[in-house]
């Protein structure tokens, strides 16, 4: 895998959303804001899965960068708890998901679709102010994952 291609990835994944969080929770502070931040992560976040033979090699990184976001996740909580703000953070770890940058290889196998993780991403808005869902895993049913 090129470096060009481990940077993209990087600066996408983490990157991105260490801009927008910091952006995003320092409207909320100087607003004194109820807020919730929801950062779209992965179930490759969690746990190291091997790659489907001939696969992208781009999935190498992927599993890395996701990691970061659960651990950016809890800082960013601890953050937010320290500033004593009421804005939540909730990590949504999605399985497989149907979209154009799945490799074809994959495509056989269970996957949810964009439609699902949206209706997670309700869930935990609509939540009452006291409650905050740390992490929220969805997977298909049947995902070999």
């Amino acid at each position: 895998m090129s470096v060009d291609t481990v940077q993209q990835v990087l600066q996408t994944n983490v990157m991105g959303v260490v801009y927008c969080t910091q952006r995003a929770f320092e409207s909320m502070r100087q607003r004194q804001s109820m807020g919730h931040v929801v950062l779209i992560n992965s179930i490759v976040g969690h746990y190291i899965f091997n790659p489907l033979p001939g696969s992208q090699q781009e999935l190498n990184v992927y599993p890395a960068t996701k990691h970061a976001i659960t651990a950016l996740t809890e800082l960013f909580r601890q953050e937010m708890r320290e500033f004593k703000t009421k804005v939540k953070v909730t990590s949504i770890s999605p399985g497989l998901v149907n979209t154009e940058l799945v490799p074809l290889d994959y495509k056989r196998l269970p996957m949810l679709q964009a439609e699902d993780v949206a209706s997670a991403i309700m869930y935990v808005l609509s939540t009452p102010p006291h409650v905050q869902v740390h992490e929220l895993t969805i997977k298909p049913l049947g995902e070999p994952f």
